[in-house]
């Protein structure tokens, strides 16, 4: 089931949002999906329990702008997908520092919202294939996909986790995170780096370029690491 949250505050606006989600899932029968109506930011940062699937921020909220919230969101959550609701067109620059993945533009009507959710939906059903890690750093608690997680590196007693967004760290042990994500196409290319294979580009004789980094592959890894590559992109 899809957990969907809604933060609007004007009363006929969200109820058209809503009745748009119905009528979609009336021609939808596999769309299943759980609501939770907001009216204050306040109101749904203080109840965000980081389990939510996708937000739809409405930009002019009394309390805090939409906006605002989404940047309070990220800081726990980089898994959410966030589809702002406003008429205020000027915000859809400002929107790519929170990973904004769409605008619906007021008057709300059927149709672009319907092509909007259903791009969404596609999208929403490949990160399913990864695995959700609730992370602690010493700032506190964040939700990461592992799709996101290029590689995981153990740097002076700390371990840093690689993401396209940047470098968390954290405390913990990489034997954790390689058997949480056994399943998730994970692999040692030595004993400092658990490397995500879906952002490999290229295997440079004892290195592994990992985006745009290139890590060491130890000699007692190096069989297991390549053959395990080789299956992962010979499959897919």
């Amino acid at each position: 089931m899809l957990k969907i949250g809604l933060l609007e505050d004007e009363q006929d606006q969200a109820e058209r949002l809503i009745r748009f989600l119905e009528q979609y899932r009336t021609s939808h029968p596999d769309f299943v999906y759980e609501l939770q109506r907001y009216s204050r930011a306040m109101e749904l940062l203080d109840n965000y329990q980081r389990d939510c699937d996708l937000l739809f921020l409405d930009i002019r909220v009394p309390d805090m702008t939409g906006m605002e919230a989404a940047h309070r969101i990220r800081e726990i959550d980089r898994n959410v997908m966030i589809i702002f609701v406003t008429s205020l067109t000027q915000y859809a620059i400002e929107g790519y520092s929170v990973q904004a993945f769409d605008y619906i533009v007021k008057p709300i009507s059927y149709e672009p919202f319907a092509a909007k959710l259903e791009r969404a939906l596609r999208v929403l059903s490949y990160r399913s294939t990864g695995v959700v890690l609730d992370i602690k750093t010493r700032e506190g608690s964040l939700r990461l996909s592992s799709d996101m997680i290029r590689y995981f590196e153990v740097f002076d007693h700390d371990l840093l986790i690689h993401t396209d967004e940047g470098v968390i760290k954290q405390w913990g042990s990489l034997a954790k995170y390689e058997k949480q994500l056994s399943g998730a196409h994970f692999v040692r290319c030595n004993s400092c780096y658990l490397v995500n294979l879906k952002y490999v580009r290229g295997v440079y004789g004892d290195e592994v370029e990992v985006g745009v980094d290139r890590l060491a592959i130890s000699k007692s890894r190096r069989k297991e690491f390549l053959q395990t590559l080789a299956q992962y992109k010979g499959g897919r």
